[in-house]
């Protein structure tokens, strides 16, 4: 938010701290990006994403490229994984994240529905994310992750 020099600029707050996780996945070959909300970033949330993900593409080899956060590393998941071979993960090196094809992406999102804007609620926040996601086209997602 800009203020002029030497004048404080009042940005208003919601006085609560909500937030919302969203899970993501764009398949770089056709540019579908899907996603799921959730409340908290746990590895059963990870796992609720893992299996949504399974649903979404019933037959198909399923290969994600993550970050070495803690609900993606945990044993866990690695015992969860072992059942589930259809699915694959490849970690990315720590503190590389911008290698994930989808942070420009995020960032673009970033962009146009967080960066200077307050909204009333958590639920409004949301359903203006999920516009954006829904109207974001498969050509649209691939240009935004080769940026």
């Amino acid at each position: 938010m800009w203020h002029w020099l030497g004048h404080q600029a009042r940005v208003p707050t919601p006085w609560t701290n909500a937030s919302r996780v969203v899970f993501t996945a764009l398949n770089i070959r056709t540019g579908d990006w899907d996603h799921l909300v959730r409340d908290r970033m746990f590895k059963g949330d990870f796992f609720a994403f893992l299996e949504h993900l399974l649903e979404s593409c019933p037959s198909s080899p399923i290969i994600l490229i993550v970050d070495n956060f803690s609900s993606h590393t945990a044993q866990a998941v690695q015992d969860w994984l072992a059942d589930h071979s259809r699915l694959r993960l490849y970690y990315l090196p720590k503190y590389c994240s911008h290698l994930n094809p989808v942070e420009p992406i995020w960032g673009r999102l970033k962009g146009k529905i967080a960066a200077n804007r307050l909204y009333g609620s958590i639920s409004a926040l949301l359903e203006v994310a999920h516009t954006l996601l829904a109207e974001m086209t498969p050509e649209t997602a691939l240009v935004w992750a080769a940026a």
